[in-house]
């Protein structure tokens, strides 16, 4: 487990299930299946189980073994680890695909990292403790 996903602020645990728009602040894990738009300025983790589709805007994605099918856009970084899959557009200064992992789509790394929208405007937000 990285120090990114230590911090975890909320889980969409397995099991559940999210349609809508979310944004966050801190880290967020699903492990769940999660339907719509993902806005935040932290890190998004997809575990196990976990499985999203839609549009998603972070400052990082993580997926450790979950699926994803979405349009990507990480200011910071996008990290795919086995057996995490991810396939659509990704947008992203940094990519890392381990070995074992599964990309399929396209792929633009900016030389300046994009903008993530702003996580205020939301219908479900999560906030960490300190």
């Amino acid at each position: 487990m990285t120090e990114k996903e230590k911090e975890l602020g909320s889980l969409l645990g397995e099991g559940s299930a999210f349609k809508g728009k979310l944004s966050f602040f801190g880290t967020v894990r699903i492990e769940g299946k999660l339907e719509g738009d993902v806005l935040s300025e932290d890190t998004l983790v997809v575990g196990h189980g976990g499985h999203v589709h839609g549009t998603i805007s972070v400052g990082t994605l993580i997926v450790t073994g979950g699926v994803v099918e979405a349009t990507v856009k990480a200011a910071k970084a996008v990290e795919i680890h086995p057996p995490g899959r991810l396939s659509g557009e990704v947008e992203t200064p940094t990519f890392i695909i381990e070995k074992g992992a599964v990309f399929q789509g396209n792929c633009s790394m900016p030389s300046e990292p994009p903008e993530p929208q702003d996580a205020g405007d939301s219908a479900a937000t999560s906030k960490s403790a300190p």
